[in-house]
């Protein structure tokens, strides 16, 4: 049993990795064009030309790095797919995205007035709370992140290990 548990925690680490990064670039993609739709700012589906790409190189690099195992070519594959992850799902989604544009914005709105929002978050970039699921999945992408980077420190310091 130990032996089979040993040899099953890889593949948790890859999944869980991969999972909630991608998952994070979903909620992204969804909340991005649900925005669109409803400010009618098209402008703001951006975001898919870089969140698809992004989540195919992380499960292919994921793949390569489970599948390749303590060669090289796999360990810097699972490399390359952490420093993505951090980079794009956890930093510039999560953080900027998640905590910045979505949690820090609300937290202003509701806890010193509109106008102190506006002046931090100024129109035409930023929408005033103004529709909750557009809030929701704008805030939600915060803790998915948080998931995906210690998911993605797991799988790197197994690695490194």
């Amino acid at each position: 049993m130990n032996g089979l548990t040993m040899s099953l925690r890889p593949t948790n680490a890859y999944f869980r990795a991969g999972t909630a990064a991608i998952l994070t670039l979903v909620l992204t993609s969804v909340h991005h064009a649900y925005g669109a739709m409803i400010y009618e700012t098209p402008w703001r589906l951006h975001i898919l030309h870089v969140a698809v790409p992004a989540a195919v190189a992380i499960a292919l690099l994921l793949f390569i790095g489970f599948t390749r195992g303590g060669k090289p070519g796999g360990r810097l594959a699972t490399w390359a797919a952490i420093a993505i992850i951090m980079a794009f799902p956890v930093a510039a989604i999560g953080v900027f995205e998640g905590g910045y544009n979505h949690v820090l914005k609300n937290l202003v709105y509701f806890g010193f007035g509109a106008e102190s929002a506006k002046e931090l978050f100024p129109p035409p970039t930023y929408e005033m709370p103004n529709d909750l699921v557009f809030e929701l999945t704008g805030i939600a992408q915060f803790p998915l992140c948080v998931l995906a980077a210690v998911f993605a420190l797991r799988l790197l310091r197994m690695k490194a290990g």
